[in-house]
């Protein structure tokens, strides 16, 4: 069986294009399971998707357009058509979601969903971290407290 490292590794070798179809296949799963399992409407479980994405995308503190490119997905069918790499910038310092508390509670989220979503949520944040083909210890750490 599969570590979830090893899932991370395999993510590493795939193209921009791939992990972003990844991150839209596994985003629809997600919202899916929000809605269908835990009763969530639309909005909230797209939102809920939204902050997982831009805590990942925070947590180690670099955001380049590799990861932009392969959330864009994502960003798309929350925010709009046309949200621009500066646009997602912003909404991160909005958000507050790169604050100990805003990470807490998405880990807390998460941590209440069923299996099948929760493991949604981790291709999606997982797959954004290995889109610049580089996994460093911020966002393994974040990605590991996901699952934990």
């Amino acid at each position: 069986m599969a570590t979830y490292m090893d899932l991370l590794n395999e993510m590493r070798q795939k193209s921009k294009d791939e992990l972003r179809n990844i991150v839209d296949h596994y985003a629809a799963e997600a919202l899916e399971g929000l809605r269908d399992v835990h009763g969530l409407k639309v909005d909230d479980a797209c939102n809920m998707i939204l902050l997982s994405l831009l805590t990942t995308i925070s947590s180690d503190g670099y955001f380049n357009n590799d990861e932009f490119y392969v959330a864009q997905p994502v960003l798309n069918a929350v925010i709009g058509e046309g949200i621009t790499y500066d646009q997602t910038l912003e909404l991160i310092k909005k958000t507050r979601v790169d604050s100990n508390e805003m990470r807490s509670a998405i880990d807390n989220f998460v941590d209440c969903v069923n299996a099948d979503t929760k493991y949604a949520l981790f291709v999606i944040c997982g797959a954004i971290c290995a889109a610049d083909k580089s996994l460093n210890q911020a966002e393994l750490n974040w990605l590991d407290r996901l699952l934990g």
